[in-house]
């Protein structure tokens, strides 16, 4: 294990650099551009809004994201990667209970809590019925793949092929459910 982990800095060491240089350069240009729509004042306020939500989105990478957001995590003491954690955040936007002022500026964000246990367990729900059909496809898998073979008149192999394809199909649902809910619970930590 520790083999890999030396293999992948290796391999990643100056990508890493490369990386962090066009986060650094992205998040220049974002505030350079923010402060230009602040200071011209042709702009009427809903182009303003319009504009900045557009560098967040920019800066971010994802259209969920808004100016507020980013600007609440850009001003927040105990975050620094406020262009990686505001996309965690907007993502779970229903789950979450925003505060703004008379500015309309985000002041506080608050779980939900009827919604955060909705979503947490629809998530469980779900990650429960795909474990379920995943066994119901390993253990029943050479009666249906017969009868699929004699009653389609399909060949054994390609009906195989086709099984194997659909329940690592499941299976990779099965892990993305997973890193859904290991982000849902997550959330707890980056909303303060």
């Amino acid at each position: 294990m520790d083999f890999l982990k030396l293999l992948e800095l290796y391999l990643n060491r100056k990508d890493k650099f490369k990386k962090v240089e066009e986060r650094a350069e992205r998040r220049k240009a974002y505030f350079k551009e923010i402060s230009e729509i602040d200071g011209n004042t042709e702009i009427p306020i809903n182009q303003k809004k319009a504009f900045k939500n557009s560098a967040a989105q920019k800066l971010t990478g994802s259209m969920l994201v808004n100016f507020a957001l980013v600007d609440y995590y850009s001003k927040h003491p105990d975050f620094n990667n406020f262009d990686v954690i505001a996309p965690l955040v907007a993502f779970w936007d229903d789950a979450l209970v925003k505060t703004y002022d008379q500015n309309l500026d985000l002041v506080k964000l608050e779980i939900d809590p009827v919604a955060y246990k909705k979503e947490s367990r629809n998530l469980k729900a779900t990650i429960c019925l795909l474990i379920f059909a995943s066994l119901y496809f390993f253990i029943a898998s050479n009666s249906m793949i017969n009868y699929f073979s004699t009653n389609f008149y399909i060949s054994q192999s390609i009906v195989g092929i086709v099984y194997i394809l659909l329940t690592l199909a499941i299976v990779g649902l099965i892990f993305f459910i997973v890193t859904l809910h290991l982000t849902l619970v997550d959330l707890k930590r980056l909303v303060k």
